[in-house]
């Protein structure tokens, strides 16, 4: 008798979430759009202006201060981003997340390809009614089997 009693309780709160993970994706999306935008400008202060104050990237070397990251890699010859926001969730009532693949390329000093992908996590709070990155984190996809 009781566990029909909670279901029913339970389900407006599975839509609420679906539909803010819906929503939050759209909005998901509108951020990796104008982060790369940022990233074709090269404009590594950009690109931190997507983050909170205290936001931060993090990579395989670890934690990174966003700008300063971001303009070592325009430096190594990086200037190209292709992002994709593949899902996003619901972490608590003002947290969301999502993650999504990325693909940057570019040319080093000799001329030679830059070609890196993988995928990319991020979590993120709204300041001043907007919303930015609390933290970034992107892996490299593995190495291709033969």
């Amino acid at each position: 008798m009781k566990r029909p009693v909670i279901l029913t309780l339970c389900i407006p709160f599975m839509f609420t979430a679906s539909a803010f993970a819906d929503d939050f994706k759209q909005e998901a999306s509108k951020i990796a759009q104008t982060y790369e935008g940022c990233y074709t400008k090269q404009d590594a202060a950009c690109v931190a202006a997507l983050y909170t104050k205290d936001g931060v990237f993090i990579n395989p070397t670890g934690k990174q201060d966003v700008e300063t990251a971001y303009a070592g890699a325009f430096k190594a010859g990086f200037n190209k981003l292709d992002a994709t926001v593949d899902d996003a969730w619901q972490v608590d009532n003002d947290t969301p997340a999502a993650m999504g693949k990325f693909h940057i390329t570019g040319k080093n000093d000799k001329g030679d390809a830059l070609d890196a992908s993988g995928i990319w996590t991020a979590v993120y709070v709204k300041v001043d009614d907007k919303w930015k990155i609390r933290m970034l984190a992107a892996s490299p996809a593995p190495p291709k089997k033969d």
